[in-house]
């Protein structure tokens, strides 16, 4: 992953103000393995100016993009991902360009004490990213043995929203009252997800609407049926633009055989499907197998039993390989780094 420096030497860590501020001393516990549960942090591996260069690259990253929670997979893995140069050093300085350099984590805990640090500055900067959030904490804790990284953080956080900042004699910062309408927007984002509201708005309304014309627009009607039942219980404020686009699909059914767009498989639906779910964090670890069956009959009208062996797919299977680059075609517009992530799956 290419990283930026923000921070060249631990020094300039003390320069840090608002939010990140906190972040240093949470941070030193995993260092001196006060972390309960948690294996010790290691300069050698993940020098302390490197962690918080990734955690601040990967805000600035997730900040550029309108829907943020698509770009959390790929960080994941550009962060995991091994180098394929054998080297001594991780920080590999790009030549003639110091202000940005290679890092991948060496052990497994590390990426999630970085996106446990990115969370911790997201929730109190952008409460209202709130899918975004639920993405960031489902790839971080993604086995059991990641609890105890990442509830740090969100103890911290919590305990942060009871208690008001503490400024130094002389030291007033003129942007305490935006920390402060900052972490009351974070304590009602964090009640909303306690209760398990759903979020305020569906961030793949013009997806679902643009896959359902062009790549399922002979099961329309059910899907956009689907589509409207889910968005009025949330807010329905785009209830006008599914209608619309029912009414005008609605003479499709109308056409001969010859004329329909045969459109994805069930096997085809189903990795997409999947590769959509999990860009938002969902996956088959964190959640019922048999509610993706229910929710997929619903929406495209494919037989359960059917879709029940479907979801049950091998990546190495020749089928699932040619399934995958089609769908990895039809997302290539709207979704170009889920795309590219389906394109390195099928060239296992």
């Amino acid at each position: 992953m290419r990283i930026r420096n923000f921070y060249r030497s631990r020094p300039d860590l003390d320069k840090m103000q608002g939010v990140r501020q906190f972040l240093v001393p949470i941070v030193t516990k995993f260092y001196n393995g006060e972390v309960e549960g948690a294996q010790r942090l290691k300069d050698t591996s993940l020098p302390t100016p490197t962690l918080f260069n990734c955690m601040e690259t990967i805000l600035a990253r997730l900040n550029e993009k309108e829907y943020p929670e698509l770009l959390v997979g790929e960080i994941w893995d550009d962060l995991r991902l091994k180098s394929q140069k054998p080297s001594t050093e991780h920080r590999l300085v790009h030549f003639f360009d110091f202000n940005y350099y290679e890092y991948r984590v060496n052990r497994w805990f590390e990426a999630t004490v970085i996106f446990g640090a990115v969370y911790f500055v997201m929730a109190f900067e952008n409460p209202d990213l709130r899918c975004c959030l639920s993405a960031i904490k489902n790839k971080a804790v993604y086995s059991p043995e990641a609890i105890p990284y990442f509830n740090v953080f969100e103890k911290e956080l919590a305990r942060r929203d009871k208690q008001p900042v503490q400024e130094g004699p002389g030291d007033y910062d003129p942007r305490q009252d935006v920390i402060l309408e900052l972490k009351m927007r974070t304590e009602r984002a964090m009640n909303d997800f306690s209760n398990q509201k759903p979020p305020e708005g569906y961030v793949s309304i013009d997806a679902l609407l643009y896959a359902t014309e062009h790549y399922f627009c002979k099961d329309a009607e059910p899907i956009l049926n689907t589509l409207e039942y889910v968005v009025s219980q949330t807010n329905g404020s785009e209830l006008d633009r599914i209608r619309a686009k029912r009414k005008a699909l609605a003479g499709y059914s109308t056409k001969s055989t010859a004329e329909k767009d045969s459109g994805m498989t069930t096997g085809q639906q189903v990795l997409f499907f999947y590769y959509i779910f999990d860009s938002l964090g969902l996956n088959f670890h964190n959640s019922d197998k048999a509610a993706w069956i229910r929710l997929l009959q619903s929406v495209t009208g494919r037989n359960k039993d059917n879709i029940k062996k479907r979801l049950d797919f091998r990546f190495d299977d020749d089928q699932t390989q040619k399934d995958l680059r089609i769908v990895a075609g039809c997302l290539k517009e709207l979704f170009p780094s889920i795309a590219t992530k389906i394109e390195r799956d099928s060239s296992i």
